[in-house]
């Protein structure tokens, strides 16, 4: 037979959740770091770093830019970390059509990368196989690629 809990012991458990459960948003909830992507034009450069602007801290998390005279289309979408560009990459044509696309690792280049430097997609098969392995460029393996 387990003793009933008191009202008092059950009010001080909920604060004692209720602080730690603060103390843990607190904790995620570093300005530096964003889980909603973040448009570009918000952070500031500087170095080749890109900071955010509330604490000056380099930023963290998936950023995106749109195309100036076309606020509404995405051109380019990736990831920050530490203020350097890390993770996937994509960077579009205003028809939508990737530009560019590959991985960063600690601001660098690694694996492999599509330039379509045309913005007009192929019609024939074997012309797009071509301009793909044409547009293909290899660059160090990303760390997992390994």
């Amino acid at each position: 037979h387990r003793p009933r809990a008191t009202k008092g012991r059950m009010r001080s458990f909920r604060l004692i959740l209720l602080a730690a459960l603060t103390a843990l948003a607190a904790c995620r909830g570093d300005a530096g770091h964003s889980a909603r992507p973040r448009n570009l034009d918000e952070l500031v450069i500087k170095d080749s770093m890109y900071y955010a602007p509330e604490t000056m801290q380099p930023y963290s998390g998936p950023v995106f830019s749109n195309f100036t005279l076309h606020p509404d289309q995405v051109q380019l979408e990736g990831t920050l970390q530490d203020g350097t560009w890390d993770g996937e990459l994509r960077i579009f044509h205003r028809n939508g059509r990737i530009r560019y696309e590959g991985r960063f690792e600690h601001g660098e280049r690694c694996g492999a990368w599509t330039e379509n430097t045309d913005p007009r997609p192929t019609v024939n098969i074997l012309q797009e196989l071509d301009d793909a392995i044409q547009s293909l460029a290899m660059y160090p393996p990303c760390s997992d690629d390994r």
